[in-house]
């Protein structure tokens, strides 16, 4: 549009000049035609004779030259050829200048689109390096809750109770036995944490039923007596290995060790029982498993079993007494804290 008019301008500039130049011309002319008719109708008279020539029919007027025309300004067409070329030359200009305004919008636009494009490419690998950041971050955070609850440890105590069955003698022999009582166990301890060992530390109290066939001298031809129960007392340390259950706080558990006991309550006598306080010491080994059934880092129920075997020597307790080991298994059920 901007070309169209300026051309516009300049073609109509030349036809200007153009029109001004044949108008001057003509101008010029009609005045030196006046001058010439004023010359001829002057007041001088000047006598004109008529020639005949042989060549001039009689009567025939003789016609005057005609008049030469006028030369047109060297200085306007010139004018006018500079105005062309200057326009010509504007012209060029704003369409080079155009053409270039053009040419720097496309590659503004194409430089636009591609920072856009690299902008959106960088958006969306950021937001892909941090989806796996997260990613990765809730992998370790499950993977640490995972084991923190395989290998959760602390300090725990707990209660449980149960059965107490005696084993081997105690339980089969013909007289002074023994049948299947109660326990009581109050566990304490320490479970690593972060790997599967612990220790653990308990006080129980074992009762066995006393059988009907007690005699005062613990053998088949000895005077009947009145049958009494056994009490078994134990303080026990142990060590415990742990083996998780999948991803949760639950584990199965193995112990071993060994501790002090006492037993009374027997008869001595027709009329007499073993009092604690009389009563010897005596070690004892045990062995057991479990299971815990945990509802949060170190609380749960649990339930257990046994194997204690006390030393009770025959030479050391009375003959209504008359064992050399004490063998019994409590199982129980249990709660932690």
């Amino acid at each position: 549009m901007r070309i169209g008019f300026s051309s516009s301008c300049a073609i109509g500039l030349a036809i200007a000049l153009t029109l001004g130049a044949v108008s001057s011309a003509d101008a010029q002319q009609r005045d030196t035609t006046h001058r010439t008719r004023r010359r001829a109708t002057s007041a001088q008279r000047i006598p004109i004779s008529k020639e005949r020539p042989s060549t001039t029919s009689p009567g025939e007027v003789t016609q005057p030259a005609p008049t030469p025309t006028p030369t047109v300004n060297q200085d306007s067409i010139a004018a006018v050829e500079r105005a062309r070329q200057d326009s010509i030359a504007a012209a060029e200009r704003a369409r080079q200048e155009e053409m270039a305004r053009v040419e720097q919008m496309r590659r503004d636009s194409i430089a636009a689109a591609e920072r856009r494009r690299q902008d959106s490419i960088a958006a969306v690998e950021r937001a892909r390096q941090d989806s796996i950041a997260r990613a990765d971050s809730i992998a370790r955070a499950e993977a640490a809750a995972i084991a923190m609850r395989r290998w959760a440890g602390g300090f725990y105590i707990g209660v449980a109770g149960g059965a107490s069955m005696p084993m081997g003698d105690l339980k089969n022999r013909a007289t002074n036995s023994y049948n299947t009582g109660w326990n009581v166990t109050v566990p304490f301890g320490w479970d690593f944490h972060g790997n599967p060992f612990g220790i653990r530390f308990d006080g129980s109290y074992d009762n066995l039923k006393g059988r009907n066939n007690f005699t005062s001298n613990g053998a088949s031809g000895g005077t009947r007596i009145t049958e009494h129960d056994a009490t078994l007392v134990s303080l026990n340390g142990d060590v415990k290995l742990r083996v998780p259950l999948g991803r949760t706080w639950s584990r199965f558990y193995v112990l071993g060790g060994g501790g002090a006991s006492r037993v009374y309550g027997y008869p001595l006598n027709a009329s007499t029982t073993q009092k604690f306080s009389d009563a010897k010491t005596n070690w004892n080994w045990n062995a057991g498993a479990g299971f815990n059934f945990n509802f949060g880092r170190m609380t749960g129920l649990f339930l257990e079993s046994r194997y204690i075997s006390m030393n009770a020597d025959a030479s050391n307790t009375p003959a209504t007494f008359p064992y050399k080991k004490a063998n019994f298994v409590p199982i129980i059920l249990g709660i932690q804290f």
